[in-house]
C-alpha cells in the first residue's frame, strides 16, 4: 500500500474520531447545562417554600379551606383571607407546573420532590377549582389551573417508593464514580 494512502486513511480516521468525540462532549455539555437551569429555577421557587407564612397557608388550604367554606361559590366566592391563602399556595404549584409543561423544569424531579404536597393541595382545592370552571363556563375540563391538575395527576401516579429508588440510584452512581 502506498504511504500516501495510509496517511490519508490515518488522517481520516483521526478526523472521524475527533468529530464523534466532539458530538459526544457537546451532547453531554447540553445535558449538564439543562440540569443547571433546572437547579437554579428549583432553588428560586423553593425559596418561598422555606417561609413560615407559606406553610401556614399551605396547612390552612389542606386542612381548613373545605371545612370552613362551601365550594359552591368557586374560588371567587372565598373571603379575602381564604382566597389569599388559596392563591399563594395553588399558584405556587401552578408556577412549577407551567415551567414543567414548557420544558423549563424536569417534571419528574419536581413531582419527586413535592409529590405528597402537590397531591394534598389538589385534593383540597379540587371542588373549588371545578366550581370556578363551571362559573366561568369552562366545565370540569376547563383550562383554569389545568396544568396544576395535570401535575397533581402525575404526582398521584408516581409510586411512593420512587423517592427511595432515586436515592438508591444516586448512591449506586456515586459508588460507581468512586470505584
Amino acid at each position: 500500500m502506498d504511504s500516501s494512502v495510509v496517511f490519508n486513511i490515518v488522517t481520516t480516521a483521526i478526523a472521524v474520531v475527533a468529530v464523534v468525540t466532539s458530538i459526544v462532549f457537546s451532547a453531554r455539555q447540553a445535558r449538564i447545562a439543562k440540569h443547571a437551569n433546572h437547579i437554579s429555577v428549583l432553588v428560586d421557587l423553593l425559596r418561598e417554600f422555606r417561609s413560615a407564612e407559606f406553610h401556614e397557608q399551605h396547612d390552612y388550604v389542606c386542612t381548613s379551606l373545605g371545612a370552613e367554606h362551601d365550594p359552591a361559590g368557586g374560588v371567587r366566592g372565598l373571603p379575602a383571607e381564604a382566597k389569599a391563602a388559596f392563591c399563594s399556595v395553588v399558584y405556587y404549584y401552578q408556577s412549577f407546573a407551567n415551567l414543567a409543561v414548557f420544558g423549563l423544569l424536569d417534571q419528574t424531579l419536581l413531582v419527586t420532590v413535592l409529590r405528597t404536597r402537590i397531591v394534598s393541595v389538589w385534593k383540597a382545592v379540587r371542588p373549588f377549582v371545578e366550581r370556578e370552571r363551571a362559573l366561568r363556563g369552562e366545565g370540569s375540563e376547563g383550562t383554569y389551573l389545568s396544568t396544576f391538575e395535570e401535575l397533581a395527576r402525575l404526582a398521584a401516579d408516581l409510586p411512593p417508593e420512587h423517592v427511595r429508588n432515586q436515592m438508591a440510584e444516586a448512591r449506586r452512581r456515586r459508588r460507581g464514580l468512586m470505584g
